[in-house]
């Protein structure tokens, strides 16, 4: 039986290789690997699988799965950044995303992959239309991302889904455009902190959320505060990735210039310019460069640069100092040790003021932690062992 994908055709009868017509020498577990995954294309194929097909089920190391991957990797052509034929789940397992013939490939239903998220929409307090996605099943896991991106866009950039699909499994993930982004009614000028409460609120009780976890990033983690302060029946947990108590307007020498800002004023409008890319890259200087351009260029298409401006002075200026000893709910804040965006005494003056919070710091500059990364498997262990516990 033959299986084609890419360049290359794998004859499960004489368990040989070609690739632009010519063999390819490879163990017999790393030709078992790509059978498996060429037999399953398009679906999440996990780790038990891949080891009870390859090793029979035996215990083997992790070191031992990734020099397999890796050798299987080198043995087509592909590479870990790219990952034009294998994609990598982090955490759960390997999918084959090239298109694959032959065999019985194309007729196999593709019943366990991820259903997309279904778009839906309700009315802010203000009557502003707010857009919300709604994928997976289980436990509601309410999630707000840092930067104001379009979520139906995000879903189609691999660095975000890989993330949204690890923040989905077990649970149904609950996502949200901010008024003025993405589907969400278009609005010149950002809104407070009390307001992002308000559309949460809405968000919630259109999808039919009595009690939730909550998880925010970044600059979103000061309306995930207010709301944990203002509606503690609400909340089952809340996580926090990259926050801060205290906005950089406020904790910064008055007057000084703000270089963030003063690039996105002059960068912001320059599709897949440099100095937008330079702005991001800010946020994750150990990368995965190819990522985080993806990432500048659905910041820029999700958020006016007006906007976005707006939505920068307010977080500046914001605190929630004074709000924090009012969560009552289980609290875990995660930060990166070097990030140099919001420092690492930002998380420990959360943590200080929330009752019984934990801190987890993860070993690395970024400013939240992503698929690619080594940290990312550290955070979602953390993340699903906290929500679980």
């Amino acid at each position: 039986m033959f299986y084609r994908f890419g360049d290359c055709e794998l004859d499960t009868a004489s368990r040989r290789l070609k690739c632009a017509g010519l063999e390819v020498a490879i163990e017999p577990q790393v030709f078992d690997l790509l059978r498996l995954l060429a037999e399953n294309p398009s679906r999440l194929v996990t780790k038990d699988e891949i080891i009870d097909a390859v090793w029979g089920g035996r215990v083997v190391s992790e070191s031992a799965v990734s020099a397999r991957i890796a050798a299987a990797r080198r043995a087509i052509g592909d590479n870990g950044k790219q990952q034009k034929v294998i994609r990598t789940h982090h955490g759960r397992g390997l999918e084959m995303v090239a298109v694959v013939t032959g065999g019985d490939a194309t007729d196999r239903p593709n019943l366990e992959k991820p259903m997309a998220p279904k778009v839906r929409y309700t009315i802010s307090k203000r009557g502003h239309s707010l857009a919300y996605l709604v994928s997976g099943s289980g436990p509601p896991l309410f999630q707000l991302d840092g930067p104001p991106l379009s979520k139906e866009k995000a879903w189609h950039i691999p660095i975000l889904r890989d993330g949204y699909d690890a923040y989905r499994e077990g649970r149904t993930l609950i996502q949200m455009d901010w008024a003025g982004t993405g589907l969400s009614e278009a609005l010149d000028e950002a809104l407070s902190i009390e307001e992002n409460v308000e559309d949460m609120v809405a968000v919630a009780d259109a999808a039919g959320l009595d009690r939730f976890a909550l998880m925010s990033e970044s600059g979103a983690c000061l309306p995930a505060v207010l709301f944990a302060a203002t509606h503690p029946e609400r909340l089952t947990h809340l996580v926090m990735v990259g926050g801060y108590a205290e906005g950089r307007g406020i904790r910064e020498a008055q007057g000084q210039p703000e270089v963030l800002k003063a690039m996105m004023e002059a960068g912001w409008d320059q599709h897949e310019g440099g100095i937008a890319t330079a702005f991001l890259t800010a946020y994750f200087p150990e990368g995965p460069a190819e990522g985080v351009r993806q990432m500048v260029g659905l910041m820029q298409e999700s958020a006016s640069q007006k906007f976005m401006l707006d939505h920068r002075d307010r977080s500046n200026n914001a605190s929630i100092i004074d709000v924090l000893k009012y969560v009552e709910c289980p609290t875990l804040i995660i930060q990166g040790r070097n990030d140099s965006i919001h420092p690492l005494v930002q998380a420990k003056k959360l943590a200080a003021g929330i009752p019984g919070s934990e801190l987890l710091v993860l070993e690395s500059a970024n400013h939240l932690p992503v698929p690619g990364h080594p940290t990312f498997d550290v955070f979602i262990q953390a993340l699903r062992g906290f929500l679980d516990a």
